[in-house]
């Protein structure tokens, strides 16, 4: 019987301490430049995969006031602020993203699941259609739209969406125990 090589298990503690090198490394070129805005999105991009959203914030809002126009900027601190779950400061920050970009269906339907966690489901299927409007197979515009009527009691047009969802890749586990949770949110009510 031939032997199988294991796969090594990646150092977490390894991994952790190159990203805290490089976000050493670029603090230290932000010293040098303090207006390069390139440099605090790369920054609060890396503070955001060290779970460290707050600071990813402070980086962000530094790199918009540096360049205003740049549409990912406000699509990365909207998520930070998603992370954080200050809704409705990254509803804004997906609307500007949107606004600089308007075929920018990943800010769009990300300002849908904020509509959603913040009880907005009307709102939330009007974002999400937008965005299916943009890319017909976005999975997580129909994710989101499929929770929104779930939680809105609309049942049979919930799993109509949820089946396009999974259909263009959503992962019909993870979105079978979100209408769960979106069905119990109907019940609190």
């Amino acid at each position: 019987m031939a032997h199988e090589r294991q796969k090594e298990v990646p150092n977490m503690d390894s991994i952790i301490e190159n990203m805290e090198k490089e976000l050493s490394d670029l603090t230290s070129l932000i010293d040098s430049d303090p207006d390069d805005a390139n440099t605090y999105a790369r920054r609060g991009l890396l503070l955001g995969q060290l779970v460290r959203p707050k600071e990813a914030i402070d980086d962000f809002t530094k790199a918009i006031s540096i360049n205003p126009e740049d549409s990912t900027l406000f699509y990365n601190r909207g998520m930070a602020y998603v992370h954080v779950k200050q809704l409705s400061l990254a509803i804004d920050d997906f609307a500007q993203s949107a606004i600089l970009e308007p075929d920018n269906v990943d800010a769009i339907s990300n300002a849908a699941m904020a509509h959603y966690e913040s009880r907005h489901y009307d709102v939330a299927i009007e974002h999400a259609d937008r965005a299916i409007k943009v890319e017909k197979n976005h999975a997580l515009s129909y994710a989101v739209r499929a929770l929104a009527k779930s939680a809105m009691n609309k049942e049979e047009s919930s799993l109509e969406d949820l089946a396009l969802a999974v259909k263009y890749g959503f992962d019909g586990h993870t979105l079978g125990m979100l209408i769960k949770q979106a069905r119990l949110r109907r019940q609190e009510k």
